[in-house]
C-alpha cells in the first residue's frame, strides 16, 4: 500500500516527513485505489476435515477487494467474523455473521469463547492491530485471495454471538440514546453517523477518539471509517485531507486541543480549498466513560497501549 508520505508530498513536504515511515490504511487504500495487494500463496492451507474454526479478519481483505468472497466463505462455512478495527464494516453491523470489532483491548479476544474451536483463521490480518500471542488458539493465516479455495467443514447452523458482542453492546446501547451532557462517546459517535453523507469518509485520531469510533461507530458498508494502527499526531486530519483531494467527503475528528500536525494540515486544506470537515473531541464528549469500556475488555492494547481515559 505504500508509505504514506510518498502520497502528501505533492501538498507538504514537511507534512510528508511526518508520515513517510507509516503505511497508508488497507481501509483508505481501497477507496483511494491504490491498488490490490498481489496474492501472496500458491495454494490455500490444508485445514483438517472435522476441525471448527473461528475467523479473525484484518484490513488485507478490504485492501484486497475480498469482502464479497468473504461472505461466500462465511455462508459456506456457516461461522460467524469478528474483524479487527482495520476491517470495520467488511458486514454490516447488524449482519448475523457479524461479531464485531477485536483487538483494541486486552481481553477481546478472549470474549470471542474461542475455546470453543480448534483453530483460528486469521484473514489479511494485521499483527499490529491481532497479533497471534494475543490469540490463545492455534492459528492459520489465509491469504484473502485464498477463500474460495479454502475449504473446511461447517457447522451445521450459525453459532451463537460470544460474550463479545454483549460485553459491548451493553455499553453502546444505552450509550447511543443518552441525553448526558457532556454527551457519551457513543451518542458522539452516532451523531457524527447521522452527519456523513452517502459515501462520506470518516477518520479518527488514534487514543480515546479512535477508541470509541473503531468501538462503537455502525458501520454499513467497508471502508466508512478509517483509524490506522499506528499512531501519529495529526494522523485523523492527513487521512481526511488526502480523501479530500482524492474526490472523497471526509470527516476527522480528533481531541481538543488540537496538536501543531492537525493545525498545519487545516491551513494547507484552507489553502487548497479541500474541504475537510474537523470535529474535534473536547468538553462536550465524555471521555472518562472510557473506564467503562476499561471495566469490561481490560487495557487498551491498539496503539502501544497505556491508554487510560483523560
Amino acid at each position: 500500500m505504500g508509505p504514506l508520505g510518498e502520497l502528501l508530498r505533492p501538498v507538504s513536504a514537511d507534512l510528508a516527513a511526518a508520515f513517510d515511515d507509516v503505511d497508508v490504511p488497507g481501509a483508505l487504500a481501497r477507496v483511494l485505489g491504490l491498488g490490490t495487494p498481489a496474492p501472496g500463496s500458491v495454494a490455500p492451507p490444508e485445514i483438517p476435515a472435522g476441525a471448527t474454526v473461528a475467523a479473525i479478519v484484518g484490513p488485507g481483505v478490504v485492501a484486497g477487494d475480498a469482502v464479497d468472497a468473504l461472505h461466500r466463505f462465511a455462508d459456506r462455512a456457516r461461522i460467524g467474523v469478528a474483524n479487527t478495527w482495520g476491517a470495520k464494516g467488511v458486514y454490516p453491523w447488524d449482519d448475523p455473521h457479524h461479531l464485531g470489532t477485536v483487538g483494541l483491548q486486552r481481553d477481546d479476544f478472549s470474549l470471542l469463547d474461542l475455546d470453543t474451536v480448534d483453530l483460528v483463521l486469521m484473514i489479511g490480518t494485521d499483527p499490529l492491530e491481532s497479533p497471534d500471542t494475543a490469540i490463545d488458539r492455534p492459528v492459520v493465516h489465509i491469504d484473502p485471495h485464498d477463500l474460495d479455495r479454502l475449504r473446511v467443514t461447517p457447522n451445521r447452523e450459525l453459532p451463537a454471538r460470544p460474550r463479545f458482542f454483549d460485553t459491548i453492546a451493553a455499553i453502546a446501547g444505552p450509550g447511543y440514546t443518552s441525553d448526558a451532557w457532556p454527551r457519551h462517546p457513543a451518542r458522539a459517535v452516532i451523531d457524527l453517523k447521522r452527519g456523513i453523507p452517502p459515501g462520506g469518509i470518516v477518520t479518527a485520531e488514534p487514543g480515546p477518539v479512535g477508541l470509541w469510533v473503531a468501538r462503537t461507530f455502525p458501520t454499513d458498508r467497508p471502508s466508512q471509517v478509517v483509524v490506522p494502527a499506528w499512531s501519529r499526531p495529526g494522523a485523523a486530519a492527513a487521512l481526511g485531507l488526502l480523501a479530500v483531494l482524492r474526490g472523497h467527503h471526509a470527516t476527522a475528528v480528533m481531541p481538543e486541543p488540537l496538536d501543531e500536525v492537525t493545525v498545519e494540515v487545516a491551513r494547507i486544506a484552507d489553502r487548497l480549498e479541500a474541504p475537510v470537515r474537523f470535529e474535534p473531541w473536547g468538553p462536550t464528549v465524555d471521555l472518562s466513560c472510557t473506564d467503562d469500556l476499561i471495566a469490561a475488555a481490560g487495557p487498551v492494547v491498539a496503539w502501544g497501549g497505556g491508554l487510560r481515559a483523560p
